[in-house]
């Protein structure tokens, strides 16, 4: 950690020195932003099928208005010196109140993005990105989102629009061949010392071996400083692999595979990470067609193994991915332990309308137990809100998402989304099906 903090450092110097040194005259400045406003209904998004207030598990159900509205500015300096920042409102609609007292709504604006760019840095290779930023790279299966804090938005974690990481970036683009390097403080709750907190550090590198072909390996180090266990942090190492081919025209196809390994010290007894994920994809577009079908069909594996395991847990660390793979599984099942296979489906009945569907089937990779949950794992995004017990079986369950989308202009689109997923035997066999509607409006400008 020291070496690392005085390599951060250094590397600030470098930068405020350069900053320093010359007179950061504004060429071009361009506005932009997006405003969307939704209503959310949900029903049994912990899977519970009673009302009645007096039962251990009330039914969970949700009504509400919301608003994201998004504003960002990005300028252009001399010497390839770029400056965004982009703020961000997300709150319910209740009222006005700006006070914040006691996690309640607010109309209270955030610091969603705040980055500098520096192009050509020291040499012309070099891109050097540093502050708040998005990160996400291939199919978003490991690093893609580093979700929202818990109380930042009054709105469910799941449809939060806030992804950015806290990081220094550099990129060495030497095309055909690109290569990132990330450092990114995705936590600290103080500024005495580096406990409680989590970092990630990590390289990504693609190289393009044809039009047709992409291949990238990556590794990125999860380190967790918890205070809870003394001066041990949890070290997740992800090592892994993705390549990206379009074997005839209009035919996508991307196959994944990941292992983790390190110290772990976030369960009892289990001392080290053991844990794989792999993703196929393939996505087919009938261009030719008029109203221009698409079918897809995606396989992920994500590992998973018993809590009573005295040395190795197996469960897959979700790290900090955005794979929605259904809208309501995305909300309320861990991305771990997890044998998914999806079907999708879309297409333009008519100008300026789009048709979409999404299938889902779900068991378990790993039998658990009847009464065990879920192992062990650090979830990002905050998304897993329900403790889900499963019951011993393989079946997790099936989630089906339809979608109508309809651009009123290039700037304004509606959509309607309904959603439900279907408990299989591997959960509690008294659970009730989860549904959700979201309409929507959103204005790009």
């Amino acid at each position: 950690m020291g070496k690392r903090l005085i390599g951060v450092l250094a590397l600030a110097l470098v930068v405020g020195l350069t900053f320093s040194a010359a007179y950061a005259e504004v060429q071009n400045v361009k506005v932009s932003g997006d405003i969307t406003a939704a209503g959310v209904l949900r029903n049994h998004f912990n899977l519970a099928r009673s009302t009645n207030a007096n039962v251990a598990v009330k039914s969970v159900k949700q009504s509400f208005l919301m608003s994201q509205i998004r504003l960002r500015v990005d300028a252009d300096l001399t010497d390839n010196v770029m400056a965004t920042v982009r703020l961000i409102n997300e709150r319910i609609w209740n009222g006005q109140n700006d006070t914040n007292a006691g996690n309640t709504n607010n109309t209270n604006i955030d610091i969603d993005l705040a980055y500098v760019t520096l192009k050509e840095f020291l040499y012309s290779p070099l891109t050097l990105t540093i502050g708040r930023q998005e990160i996400s790279f291939g199919n978003s299966l490991v690093i893609g989102k580093s979700g929202a804090a818990a109380g930042t938005t009054s709105i469910p974690s799941d449809l939060s629009e806030r992804s950015a990481f806290d990081a220094i970036r550099a990129t060495l683009n030497y095309d055909p061949l690109v290569v990132d390097l990330v450092y990114a403080q995705v936590s600290q709750t103080n500024t005495n010392s580096f406990q409680d907190s989590t970092s990630l550090t990590g390289i990504n590198a693609t190289y393009a071996l044809n039009k047709k072909a992409n291949l990238s390996g990556y590794y990125w180090l999860k380190k967790i400083n918890a205070v809870t266990n003394g001066s041990k942090p949890d070290n997740v190492n992800t090592v892994g692999a993705l390549v990206s081919i379009t074997p005839i025209d209009n035919l996508a196809t991307s196959l994944e595979a990941a292992y983790q390994f390190g110290k772990n010290t976030q369960t009892n007894n289990q001392k080290r990470h053991d844990a794989w994920a792999l993703q196929a994809m393939a996505n087919y577009t009938f261009a030719k067609v008029k109203t221009t079908p698409k079918i897809g069909a995606s396989w992920t594996y994500l590992s998973g193994g018993t809590t009573g395991n005295a040395t190795r847990n197996e469960g897959w660390d979700p790290m900090f991915y955005n794979r929605k793979l259904n809208n309501i599984v995305y909300a309320i099942l861990p991305f771990s332990n997890m044998n998914a296979f999806n079907l999708s489906a879309s297409a333009k009945p008519v100008e300026d309308v789009t048709i979409s569907a999404v299938y889902g089937y779900y068991n378990v990779a790993h039998r658990l137990n009847a009464g065990t949950t879920s192992p062990s794992t650090s979830d990002a995004n905050a998304t897993s809100d329900y403790s889900n017990t499963y019951s011993g079986n393989e079946h997790l369950g099936d989630a089906l998402d339809l979608t109508v989308t309809y651009d009123y202009t290039e700037d304004v689109q509606f959509a309607l989304t309904g959603g439900m997923f279907k408990p299989g035997n591997g959960l509690k066999t008294d659970y009730a099906t989860a549904n959700q509607v979201i309409g929507s409006m959103k204005v790009t400008f």
